[in-house]
């Protein structure tokens, strides 16, 4: 059985159009990593990691670790940053290294940012994660050999927000990066690994009849050719803008429970946990995501609010 999974997990990486960029249970912190014009909508300067162990107690599952950075530049109207992460799912660790740039137009009271950016990615293999019957098979044979292959990639998006609200849109994989494992001349290639696109809506709102309790409701749907449309909704609950706490579903897919703490000088720490509740639900214990943030602002902040970046600013910036 053991041996099956990685088989399994190494037929789904070559031959199928899958989701193939990884997905965050906390995405509105890890927004930039999905969408480049979320760089400088934050602080002046603003950084995070995270670290996500999926399905565990399967053997073979992701693991994905990340970390980012971006900030504000010309008085606000840019934002660059750069992020790395790699991701490993059995035998296959994938690692992308990018950076973005964004400007943004201010209206009366919403700011536009139009962002893009560039990535150097590798495609590795462990050669010794597989037990395969055919050691003839050349389409197994030339992965195996060459054990990494490297690409270039881009993505775009765009974001209107305010402290209040945001509506975010953004492609990955723009370019349909081919990782070509075969380093043959050959008319027939074998040993390819393909990414398709992978389009990203996202739209969140905060509201309160009292301000030491906001309420925060995030949405997210994920289109990629040849899976369902992933879609995830969940609602937290800022108490006194330090403590949170949330819950959220993922259609069809999990259950999702949060927690975190919010220090408004300097950074927040909070914790995710996902029940499965599809066909996956018997084969593993939930999954488990951790976030940590840092960031400096030049404005004055208080209790939370960075104060005179938007006209009727009623909350502390979407973190």
């Amino acid at each position: 059985m053991k041996h099956f999974k990685f088989i399994l997990l190494f037929c789904i990486a070559l031959g199928a159009h899958a989701q193939q960029y990884p997905f965050w249970t906390q995405y509105r912190s890890d927004l930039f990593m999905m969408n480049p014009a979320v760089a400088g909508t934050r602080n002046d300067i603003d950084l995070r990691t995270s670290y996500r162990d999926q399905w565990v107690g399967f053997t073979g599952a992701p693991k994905t670790i990340g970390v980012s950075l971006n900030g504000k530049l010309y008085k606000n109207m840019m934002g660059v940053g750069g992020y790395i992460f790699q991701d490993k799912i059995g035998p296959f660790a994938y690692t992308s290294a990018a950076l973005a740039y964004a400007f943004k137009v201010k209206f009366d009271d919403v700011f536009l940012s139009i962002g893009a950016n560039g990535s150097y990615n590798s495609m590795g293999v462990n050669g010794n994660l597989l037990t395969y019957q055919n050691t003839q098979d050349e389409a197994i044979a030339n992965v195996i050999s060459t054990q990494k292959a490297k690409a270039f990639n881009a993505a775009a998006g765009a974001m209107l927000y305010n402290d209040r609200f945001f509506i975010s849109i953004s492609m990955n994989n723009l370019a349909g990066t081919t990782y070509n494992f075969d380093k043959t001349m050959e008319i027939v290639k074998r040993g390819i690994y393909k990414t398709v696109p992978h389009y990203c809506v996202s739209l969140g709102y905060k509201w309160s009849e009292n301000k030491d309790f906001i309420w925060e409701n995030n949405l997210m749907a994920v289109f990629v050719a040849g899976t369902p449309i992933l879609v995830d909704y969940y609602l937290r609950l800022h108490i006194k803008q330090s403590f949170f706490v949330g819950a959220g579903l993922r259609l069809g897919v999990a259950v999702v429970g949060q927690v975190g703490y919010t220090f408004p000088e300097w950074g927040q720490i909070s914790y995710s946990y996902d029940y499965s509740t599809n066909g996956l639900s018997g084969t593993n214990s939930g999954s488990h995501e951790i976030k940590l943030a840092f960031w400096y602002s030049k404005k004055k902040v208080n209790r939370g609010r960075a104060t005179g970046e938007f006209k009727n600013q009623r909350y502390q910036y979407m973190l």
